[in-house]
């Protein structure tokens, strides 16, 4: 037994000639390929965009309405939270910056009320439903032990 090693010899590295003729040939096979089947991928693209694209559209319709939906119930759980706060804000400072206007606004604010239940037979606090007027779930805040 010579010092021979039991691994066997690597093969001899690839020819770049033969290498790069086999690529050719394969780029250009795909291509032909591609180009014969043109037509029937057009056509498969086609029919699929005509299964999909009514649904998408319709779903892409649907998630706007849900979007426009959320963003008013938004709207309204914060004025419902915060709205009273700001009516009393916005008539505090109106009064202390015209106290005229504020008495002309309060006048006629209390003449549409009584021209309102004039005409309707009941007060116009009547014909809010209970969904609005019942009392939110939110906790009374006071400066002094925070949210109680």
């Amino acid at each position: 037994m010579g010092g021979s090693p039991s691994i066997p010899a690597p093969p001899p590295p690839p020819d770049p000639g033969n290498a790069a003729k086999a690529n050719e040939l394969y780029y250009r096979s795909s291509l032909e390929t591609y180009i014969a089947n043109q037509g029937d991928v057009a056509a498969l693209e086609q029919r699929l965009r005509e299964q999909y694209n009514p649904r998408q559209r319709e779903l892409e319709r649907q998630m706007s309405a849900l979007d426009t939906q959320r963003a008013a119930q938004t709207g309204l759980q914060v004025e419902r939270e915060y709205g009273p706060q700001r009516s009393l804000e916005a008539l505090r400072r109106q009064y202390e910056i015209d106290p005229n206007a504020f008495a002309v606004q309060r006048g006629l604010g209390q003449q549409a009320a009584a021209q309102y239940a004039r005409l309707y037979g009941q007060p116009a606090e009547a014909s809010v439903p209970y969904e609005i007027t019942k009392p939110s779930k939110t906790k009374e805040a006071s400066y002094l032990t925070g949210l109680s």
